[in-house]
């Protein structure tokens, strides 16, 4: 190998390097947070499953990790939208307040979905509203549950850039015990694509 041919292999492996962290940075991630998944439904305290179902439970099945489906989403603020009953999964309803919309694109086309604090959490002294992103997909009811999947964020992100990691999709509770009363998707987060990440039927 001459010496131009070394120093190009050289300038590659230099590029190369910060991809092959920043992959294994994001495998580590999603791999950490589906073991605390897999550890919550291991914990009497937070599992929805009988004590027989936390027995046999193996752990969740998931997609295979792809950070395609972690995407920058531009949020667009909605003030002025004022507080709304959102049916549930008794048929009842809870109070929701829409505080945004986020844009963003996946595999290469535009989509949006809706942000919503639930109004009598989001009240709650010294405790950090829970911004709610519920979404319905192409894959609801046949391989992931039929209800649709949820992802959330702990405490409202700052600025008009926001992560949205699809790796992080999750069930509901209702998904593994009626005694649980589950939000529905609102129609604008009825999405008409497969988003294959995340957790599979339950």
């Amino acid at each position: 190998m001459n010496g131009f041919k070394v120093f190009s292999f050289m300038i590659f492996m230099m590029l190369l390097k910060p991809i092959m962290a920043q992959e294994y940075s994001f495998l580590e991630e999603i791999a950490q947070y589906r073991e605390e998944q897999n550890a919550e439904f291991l914990n009497p305290d937070k599992s929805p499953l009988t004590p027989k179902e936390r027995v046999e439970f193996k752990g969740h099945e998931f997609f295979e990790a792809d950070e395609a489906y972690r995407v920058y989403a531009r949020f667009e603020a909605t003030p002025n939208d004022r507080p709304f009953p959102l049916g549930t999964s008794k048929g009842g309803t809870q109070l929701y307040k829409r505080i945004g919309i986020l844009h963003f694109e996946l595999k290469g086309k535009p989509y949006t979905l809706e942000a919503y604090l639930q109004v009598q959490r989001f009240r709650i002294p010294n405790q950090k509203p829970i911004v709610f992103l519920p979404l319905v997909d192409k894959t609801t009811g046949d391989t992931t549950y039929g209800g649709g999947r949820y992802m959330h964020y702990e405490g409202i992100p700052e600025g008009a850039e926001w992560v949205i990691d699809f790796n992080k999709l999750y069930n509901p509770y209702c998904a593994y015990s009626d005694k649980y009363e589950c939000p529905m998707v609102p129609e604008p987060n009825h999405l008409p694509i497969a988003i294959e990440a995340g957790i599979k039927g339950s």
